[in-house]
């Protein structure tokens, strides 16, 4: 069962944004180091319409995901050097962090090449099943969709050996869609959204 390491990260006041590259050059590539890792793609919010005053509300920065093909491969992964790197590095750039663990279903599989502009929506914690799974069959049906992935919260809170403050996000789910561009991105993202749901603009890098 492919384990899904999604985290809700929010950068240092001191930091401005141009130099939170930091963590595409110099952080990303301590987290490609991890053992086990599959799949490691950073989602950097932008500048957009498409993120929406709940989303705005959050200050949220950037969403990483990482994929391990199991539970015990994202534990030892966890407790590797590489991780302990990342740790240290993190508290040059991170100013709160939380961490969801959850599986991934694929709704509309991302095509090939589906391309870098990734809306991420998070369903506001005690939302029930039936209000997101109808929010998630709105999504569906957006004009040029080029995939669309539900994340199942198995657990979330703060980061484990993490010495970077909490953020105190939670989330009842989590979905990422992909368009080719951002125009196609904030077309869709322009309809209503239903209350307290968090809607980011971001622009995926993949790392591994």
């Amino acid at each position: 069962m492919t384990i899904a390491a999604i985290s809700l990260m929010r950068r240092r006041d001191d930091v401005p944004l141009n130099a939170f590259r930091h963590w595409l050059d110099i952080h990303g590539p301590l987290v490609g180091q991890f053992p086990d890792l599959r799949h490691y793609v950073q989602c950097h919010v932008i500048g957009s319409p498409a993120t929406n005053a709940t989303a705005q509300a959050l200050r949220i920065d950037g969403f990483p995901i990482l994929l391990f093909d199991h539970d015990d491969d994202r534990a030892r992964a966890h407790a590797s050097a590489a991780m302990a790197a990342c740790n240290e590095d993190a508290k040059l750039f991170i100013g709160a962090v939380a961490r969801i663990m959850a599986t991934q279903e694929d709704i509309v599989p991302p095509v090939d090449h589906a391309g870098r502009m990734r809306l991420i929506v998070l369903y506001p914690d005690g939302a029930n099943e039936t209000a997101v799974a109808q929010d998630l069959d709105r999504l569906g049906t957006v004009p040029r969709l080029r995939g669309l992935r539900r994340y199942r919260v198995l657990q979330q809170g703060r980061a484990r050996a993490s010495v970077i403050p909490h953020l105190p996000v939670n989330a009842a789910a989590v979905a990422q869609v992909w368009f080719e561009s951002l125009v196609d991105l904030e077309c869709a993202a322009a309809g209503t959204v239903p209350s307290g749901v968090a809607q980011f603009a971001t622009e995926a890098h993949r790392l591994a």
